[in-house]
């Protein structure tokens, strides 16, 4: 699964939603039209010019519905684009999990939701997106969704039920499958939708509104001079509203089920992929058809339906025609043809797996490289990754992983991952403690931030990348006063000793996605500002790469081609920036340029920065790093573990 291609693939479904919206549009405007203009004939039909009368009544009533139609479309989805996620998830009721409130949470015992979080942890570095927020729908039935507009911002959902009904590789087929809608894109094409579906059914509960009220008032039909005329009309435009509004939600199913159904076969699909683990997803499919039921009783799930891993409520006949999701036996048939649809459960409590040894080893992220271009590992998440995730995090002291599961520990745990690799003078450290001291007076302790940095230095350094996204889920939960003051410190520590390493690079870049998390619909088309951009971050890939200056040169050549070569970089030069020249902060200014660009360049910058680093056929730690800063800036997973 290349993150590119369903990207596009993302995009093309989302302009034929967009086509399908409007031609929904376009159909409802003509049957209000007509309904309205032959409601006003029967009605008030006298006179000598009541067609016309009726025309432009239906006219102006048409132009009203279509405007409050599509305001209401641009609102919805604009406010789900400003809250992403988490706005999806408080909609249903949702509780964020953390460290700190698992013990407050009732009918889950705590065992089971730090197996979630293990496993959404697990999932989230073998993929290279951000660790999303998880959040509990206090229901019984086996469900679960995500929801998001980036990677960045979306979150994850996990009904009580599912947490105690599913046993751990179940869970982690069903969580797969909500990673595979991330990493799809299908994240923001259902907010979209969710979006679309309120528009179109926004002028049903008008009419729903307006025909409660009307039936609270006089009930009989009065003549025009007794002031009946008025009644008839709002009696009219209510009807013609219920009715409009009933269609609308009619061709919001239809939309729906056209463009979910395929999305949730390559969503189970991918979930096997993933964990290579076929039953997992069937059995956990199966439960809810054996009787466990996925029903999510929140007034809002029928909002959001379409994002489910199962309908969230009961569906037969019409609207089981036209659901947002396939028959749960054909997916399970897609996934294992031969499964055995027999199986009968009873109660199952999730148990604890043993912890297993690992050798321990120093050798941090220098590895050979062969195969495909690092650029199609972004979001192809493998067994080997699940596996090697779960073993970093029992790597990682539980100490330092406490740390970054709470707010107060994880920012001074940020900063001293920073101090970590900064040479460690005494005026270095005077200058870090003052930047610290300077935002947060004594709320940090300079004790605390130095036991954290000593901790970190004995820590792998193939590690501490893993445990820097580890923080991210808490960054994405500050305020923007607490979000500035983190910006500020960490330009401040990795500025402290007069240069940035490409470690300080990946966090700044890091950092910079979490704090702004932008879109990357639209793009800078600047291409001479690009090609420079390219040819300093190249050149500067190459320059950590361990080589002779002729194999530099050779590795910078290689990358370059990758631009000249495409149609895209039509302009692009052969020279290449003198290594004297590059600099670290030139390569974050360089980032930013290259974050702009249009999404079809970001794939060719991709390429070309990837083909430079496998040039001597392995990966440095600085290479791996600087890897990290590059997918961050271009928006797209991180490669391989």
């Amino acid at each position: 699964m290349n993150f590119f291609e369903q990207q596009d693939k993302a995009r093309s479904k989302t302009a034929r939603l967009v086509i399908m919206f409007l031609t929904g549009i376009v159909v409802l405007a003509i049957i209000a039209f007509v309904a309205v203009f032959m409601g006003y004939i029967l009605f008030l039909g006298d006179g000598y010019n009541v067609e016309e009368e009726a025309f432009t009544f239906a006219l102006l009533f048409t132009l009203v519905f279509v405007i409050i139609l599509l305001l209401a479309t641009w609102i919805k989805i604009s406010q789900l684009r400003r809250g992403g996620g988490p706005q999806v998830a408080k909609e249903l009721g949702g509780i964020l999990l953390e460290e700190g409130n698992l013990d407050k949470i009732e009918h889950v015992s705590q065992h089971k939701l730090k197996v979630l979080m293990n496993i959404n942890k697990e999932m989230a570095l073998a993929s290279g997106v951000p660790v999303p927020n998880l959040y509990l729908i206090e229901d019984e039935g086996v469900n679960a969704f995500a929801a998001g507009y980036t990677p960045l911002n979306s979150v994850i959902g996990v009904t009580s039920g599912a947490v105690n009904s599913l046993n751990r590789e179940e869970l982690q087929g069903v969580i797969a499958h909500e990673y595979s809608h991330i990493l799809n894109g299908d994240v923001k094409i259902n907010l979209r939708f969710a979006g679309i579906l309120f528009g179109l059914t926004v002028i049903y509960y008008i009419g729903e509104f307006l025909l409660r009220i009307l039936g609270r008032g006089t009930r009989r039909r009065s003549s025009k001079k007794e002031g009946g005329g008025l009644g008839a009309v709002l009696i009219i435009i209510a009807i013609a509203c219920f009715v409009i509004g009933i269609i609308g939600r009619l061709f919001a199913n239809i939309i729906g089920s056209l463009v979910s159904k395929q999305r949730e076969f390559l969503a189970d699909a991918s979930a096997v992929q993933f964990t290579r683990n076929p039953n997992g997803i069937a059995n956990a499919l199966n439960k809810i058809r054996s009787g466990f039921g996925s029903e999510v009783t929140s007034a809002s799930s029928s909002k959001f339906s379409h994002m489910f891993f199962g309908i969230p409520a009961k569906s037969s006949g019409f609207s089981a025609l036209f659901g947002t999701h396939p028959p749960l036996t054909d997916r399970i048939k897609r996934i294992d043809p031969t499964f055995d649809f027999s199986k009968a459960y009873g109660d199952q409590k999730t148990k604890a797996e043993p912890a297993k040894k690992l050798n321990r080893d120093n050798k941090g992220f220098i590895e050979n490289v062969t195969g495909a271009i690092i650029a199609t590992q972004a979001g192809n998440v493998q067994v080997v990754n699940i596996k090697k995730a779960g073993e970093i995090l029992k790597k990682i002291p539980d100490k330092l992983l406490n740390f970054a599961s709470k707010k107060t520990e994880a920012i001074p745990l940020l900063y001293a991952l920073i101090m970590a690799g900064s040479k460690q003078t005494k005026l270095i450290g005077s200058i870090q403690k003052r930047i610290i001291s300077e935002k947060y007076g004594s709320d940090i302790s300079f004790r605390g931030l130095e036991e954290k940095t000593e901790s970190i230095k004995k820590l792998d350094l193939g590690f501490r990348l893993p445990l820097l996204n580890l923080i991210i889920p808490i960054i994405k939960q500050l305020t923007e006063k607490e979000k500035s003051l983190v910006n500020f410190c960490v330009k401040g520590l990795a500025l402290a000793d007069g240069k940035i390493s490409t470690f300080e690079i990946a966090v700044i870049q890091i950092l910079k996605s979490a704090l702004n998390d932008k879109d990357d619909d639209f793009g800078s088309n600047n291409e001479d500002t690009e090609c420079m951009s390219i040819s300093r971050v190249v050149c500067f890939i190459a320059s950590k790469g361990n080589m002779n200056e002729v194999n530099t040169k050779k590795a910078i050549e290689k990358g370059l081609s990758e631009c000249k070569n495409s149609p895209i970089f039509s302009k692009h030069s052969s020279k290449f920036v003198p290594l004297s020249e590059v600099k670290p902060e030139d390569v974050l200014k360089s980032l930013e340029t290259l974050s702009k660009s249009i999404f079809k360049k970001k794939e060719v910058c991709l390429n070309a920065f990837s083909e430079t680093i496998k040039f001597d056929k392995k990966i440095t730690t600085e290479e791996k790093e600087l890897q990290y800063a590059i997918f961050e800036a271009l928006g797209c997973p991180h490669p391989k573990i």
